[in-house]
């Protein structure tokens, strides 16, 4: 599939959705979908890429965007951006860094673990390693990680998580 490059305006947080949004041609968003997968990696005015998905509504398809992002580009809502959409086919649906990957997908049963979990579900563990800048600390995420989902036998537990990552950064002085 080649890219679909449109021009839409930004919508405003304050509407039926729950954030900042493009609204999508309901034929662009068609040629995207592809069963229940609607991931795409999206370029926003020629300058950032985003990994993200075409959201179904009863008011149309949409992309979302957090603060973080709208800030980057420097837009607010009405204003018109360029968007280049192409299909994401990568295997998870977003860049999965170095540490990550050699945490989680250099051991076997801890894979087995994370392939069991649903794409949402492995999509936000990477989120949680990607969103740190310090190579040191995405490895100690990325292994708190792992000895959750071992210790919990593939069971994701964001509470119990979340306490591993903290006995983590703690063990490792990062708190």
């Amino acid at each position: 599939m080649k890219k679909i490059s449109i021009k839409v305006p930004l919508g405003d947080k304050r509407s039926n959705l729950w954030g900042f949004h493009f609204r999508i041609p309901e034929e662009v968003a068609i040629k995207f979908k592809n069963g229940k997968d609607r991931r795409i990696i999206a370029t926003f005015n020629n300058q950032i890429k985003n990994h993200c998905a075409i959201m179904p509504s009863h008011e149309g398809p949409f992309i979302m965007l957090n603060k973080q992002l709208v800030q980057q580009l420097n837009i607010e809502e009405g204003d018109l951006v360029a968007i280049q959409i192409e299909k994401d086919n990568s295997e998870f649906g977003m860049p999965i860094c170095e540490e990550f990957e050699a945490v989680i997908l250099g051991d076997k049963e801890v894979f087995n673990h994370f392939k069991r979990l649903t794409p949402g579900k492995q999509r936000n563990l990477i989120h949680l390693v990607n969103k740190i800048k310090s190579p040191d600390i995405k490895m100690i995420r990325s292994m708190a990680i792992a000895h959750h989902l071992m210790e919990a036998k593939g069971k994701l537990e964001f509470k119990q998580l979340n306490n591993t990552i903290k006995e983590f950064n703690q063990r490792n002085n990062l708190t």
